[in-house]
């Protein structure tokens, strides 16, 4: 028997369907936003001020939206809990990897086309913290991704009824390092195909170092284009593919360097946008970003065709909160990317296929690593089965949402944290909430929060006197982070 984490259990159910009426099993298609808060979404109806999404807008009309969703801080813990089913203080992945001694080689970035304007990839990139939070030695050092003795989810998608899965990752991967393989870690971890980016964001959007299996080379033109352009590629003609497919596909896209995208992929007018509002950092480029993306999402669900998304899973989700460059009301700066505060780990996440219920909201605790058990099961996968033996798995199957948006939250609680590799937890942070009440311990310092009074975390109940509900039920969560952190594996 395979060991899992005390208080989490893989829960098998049958709510969704995994296989077609004529019984072929599923294709998977999970879609990452890199840097986009909860906020960002009007669909979410949490940001005062949102860009235009129309394609994933009518996704979240299709499916399940989870609006108490938790990802990880930063871009790389989350995509290893997806991966993993694991919090970072078992898979070590607690900060963005794959710089410092940890980087392998690279060649050279091409030039930047004339009359491009970028910014913010200096400070203002979202890496504040809030309350003293520093993360120590982020900046320097290695910084490690995924250990070759992790199980990935992909690994177990040969199993399960049926032929394998095809399997192949577009975009950014930023887990990768030179212990676990460099450029061919994504090919190593069970992806068929990749194509993308091995760090974290492209040195221009309009220029960038790629990595196709194993082999680096340079590109220009948009970035955001040219992931859905691969995408589109490795799929072929969707319709007349023999094996159920799953696809990774993660942009860069909210991620600095903020730009202004070309303008024919933009949703809303900014006809009047030019360098001078550049050179002012103006917050609606972030905006125009996202607007880009989501055109490009469209257009890749318009190449897939209704036909063949009847029988696919699309998944998008935020891998963490929106940087300090761009987070709006009611998160503020300081608060948001890189931080345990609901600002910097609230994301949007929502899922849309077979079996699923159509414009459905859960407010269910749900967290990133929880995708690990759901796709599995999406694919027809026994996750107990799958998993070898000795693993210790934190990952929750979100399947009995998917026909049943309204049941009882299977989880009690959730939990972040962030660290760096060499310091771990004491020098780092964690967080975990219930229903109501959230403790974040940063460095040592425990901050409490009343979610239910305070949803935007700006009274610390530890400055005052508790009361005796409030006093319980911080005492209930220390108990159960010291289970949490003292299970095995």
């Amino acid at each position: 028997m395979r060991k899992i984490a005390v208080m989490v259990l893989l829960v098998a159910a049958s709510a969704a369907n995994a296989q077609a009426p004529d019984g072929s099993r599923a294709n998977i298609l999970v879609i990452l936003g890199d840097d986009m808060g909860v906020e960002t979404l009007a669909s979410f109806g949490v940001g005062t001020q949102t860009p235009r999404t129309a394609t994933l807008d009518a996704l979240a009309e299709r499916g399940v939206r989870f609006t108490n969703m938790w990802s990880q801080s930063m871009c790389s813990p989350t995509r290893a809990t997806i991966l993993t089913g694991r919090y970072g203080f078992r898979t070590g992945v607690g900060g963005p990897t794959g710089d410092g001694e940890a980087r392998g080689p690279m060649p050279e970035p091409p030039p930047v086309p004339a009359g491009v304007v970028e910014f913010g990839m200096g400070a203002g990139t979202g890496m504040g913290m809030g309350m003293g939070f520093t993360f120590t030695g982020i900046a320097d050092g290695a910084r490690w991704g995924i250990g070759r003795d992790e199980f990935a989810l992909t690994q177990a998608l040969s199993a399960g009824p049926g032929p394998g899965y095809d399997k192949a990752a577009i975009g950014k991967w930023h887990l990768a390092d030179v212990r676990n393989g460099w450029q061919d870690h994504p090919n190593l971890v069970g992806f068929d195909h990749f194509s993308g980016l091995i760090r974290c964001c492209p040195e221009s959007y309009f220029a960038w170092v790629h990595l196709e299996n194993g082999e680096f080379s340079t590109r220009s033109g948009y970035a955001v284009t040219d992931k859905v352009d691969e995408a589109i590629e490795w799929l072929g003609a969707p319709s007349e593919r023999d094996a159920p497919w799953f696809l990774w596909l993660a942009f860069n896209t909210p991620h600095t360097p903020i730009h202004m995208p070309p303008r024919d992929l933009l949703q809303s007018d900014f006809s009047d946008f030019g360098v001078a509002d550049a050179e002012q950092q103006d917050p609606r480029f972030f905006d125009a970003m996202m607007e880009a993306m989501d055109t490009e999402i469209g257009r890749l669900l318009d190449h897939i065709g209704p036909e063949v998304l009847e029988n696919t899973y699309v998944l998008f989700i935020g891998d963490n909160g929106t940087g300090d460059n761009a987070v709006r009301a009611p998160f503020r700066p300081g608060y948001a990317k890189g931080s345990l505060y609901n600002g910097g780990i609230h994301v949007p996440f929502m899922i849309a296929g077979p079996g699923v219920a159509s414009g459905a909201v859960s407010d269910a605790l749900v967290n990133s690593a929880d995708l690990f058990a759901t796709l599995l099961e999406l694919a027809g996968i026994d996750s107990a089965e799958a998993v070898p033996e000795g693993i210790t798995v934190d990952s929750v199957s979100l399947v009995p949402y998917l026909s049943d948006p309204g049941r009882e939250s299977i989880r009690q609680w959730v939990y972040a944290d962030s660290f760096t590799t060499d310091a771990g937890l004491e020098s780092g942070a964690y967080a975990m909430r219930n229903q109501r009440y959230k403790l974040l311990v940063d460095q040592g310092v425990e901050h409490f929060f009343d979610l239910q009074a305070d949803p935007y975390e700006h009274n610390d109940l530890m400055a005052g006197e508790l009361s005796e509900e409030e006093q319980a039920q911080l005492d209930a969560l220390r108990a159960q982070i010291d289970a949490l952190h003292g299970s095995e594996g």
